[in-house]
Order: structure tokens, then sequence, then C-alpha cells
């Protein structure tokens, strides 16, 4: 085939053919997604625990819950920052990295309140899922797992299974912002203990499952 015919193919194979639009860089797209997802969230988390907005302000005064909030904040953000990065090529391939130590210091928080709770009652105490707080979890992370999947299949998703489990990180510490907020205070220890465990069972479950469905379609 001659130039002028490529040129005439390429011509033809370009009429009226939609123009890309290049996705933004990752940090603008996480912007926009804690912009609409953290106030719904927030709300949700006030609405379902059925708490004042005065619990949140006297927690935000307390150093020590403030620490715990910036460790959930900082896991949902850089975990939504890494899995945009996953479906935007061109990209850090390390990125992923970046939750881990904001979510290893989450989990070091809750286990010393654990800690903390177990020895004030002397070891009377019970380990039993706490299931009446299922709602409030499936209630504050809905939007964020909406929203961010909405960006993330804008994007190339080139590796499933770790696009997914960031996914799905992001989505479960952004929601726990607002449950953490309002919850009650009884044991609320264990409450956010078990919420982990819950999270971290979905984080292992849909990368596992993200990744059998990549196998069968290759």
């Amino acid at each position: 085939m001659s130039n002028t015919e490529m040129d005439k193919l390429i011509s033809a194979l370009a009429v009226d053919l939609a123009p890309v639009q290049r996705l933004r860089p990752p940090a603008v797209r996480l912007a926009v997604w804690v912009f609409f997802a953290l106030p719904i969230s927030l709300l949700l988390g006030a609405l379902v625990e059925s708490q004042n907005i005065q619990l949140a302000a006297d927690r935000l005064q307390d150093p020590r819950m403030l620490v715990e909030l910036i460790a959930i904040l900082a896991t949902a953000l850089s975990a939504g920052y890494a899995a945009l990065c996953c479906v935007q090529p061109g990209r850090s391939r390390f990125a992923w990295t970046l939750p881990i130590v904001p979510f290893l210091t989450w989990l070091a928080l809750i286990g010393e309140s654990c800690w903390t709770l177990w020895q004030n009652v002397g070891g009377q105490i019970s380990f039993a899922p706490h299931w009446v707080c299922v709602p409030a979890v499936i209630s504050t992370g809905a939007v964020p797992t909406v929203l961010i999947v909405m960006m993330i299949r804008r994007g190339a998703v080139l590796n499933a299974p770790l696009t997914v489990m960031l996914t799905t990180l992001a989505a479960s510490a952004l929601g726990a912002v607002g449950l953490r907020l309002f919850h009650q205070p009884d044991a609320v220890a264990l409450v956010f203990m078990w919420q982990l465990i819950a999270t971290f069972m979905f984080f292992v479950i849909s990368g596992l499952a993200a990744a059998y469905m990549q196998n069968r379609a290759a």
C-alpha cells in the first residue's frame, strides 16, 4: 500500500471519529472524588448513627481521636490515588505502596484501643461480631465506592486484582471516617476492630475474585 493510499485510509477511518478526552491527573480526580464522596459519607454516618454534630466536634478536640482520623483519611487518600494511578498508563508502578504506612498506623491505633479496653475491663470482653453495625458500614461506604468505581471505569484496568483491592480499601477507609466520628462510644474499639476485619476480608476476597476473572479472560 502506497503512502497516498495509506493517508486516504486513515482519513476515511477518522471521519466522524469522536475525539478522545485525556484523563486528568490522578491527584485532580482524587480531589473530585473526596469533594463529593466525603460530605455525603459524613452525612450518612450522622443519620445512621442518630448522633448530633456536638459529638463529632468533641471527638475532633481529642488528640488521640484526631490522630486516628488522620490515619484513616490518609489511608483513603493514598489508596484512592494509587487505584487511580493503576488505570492511567505512564504512572508510577510503585504507587500501590503509598497506603501501606497509613493503613498499618490505622491498624496499630485500633489494636492499641482494643488492648486498653481489655485492660480496663479485666479481660471480661466479648469478641462477638457487631452485626448491628453492618447497615452503618454499608451506608457510609456506598457512595465512596460508587463514585470511585465510576472513575476507575474511565481508565485502562491493566492490573485488575491490585486495582480492585486498592479501590476497596480507599472506599472503605473514606466511609470509616464518618462512622468513626458519629458512632456511639460504647465498646467502640471492638466495633472498629470488626470493621477493619471485614474491610480486610473484603479487600482480599475482591482481589482474589478479580484475579480469577482476569485469568479466565486471558
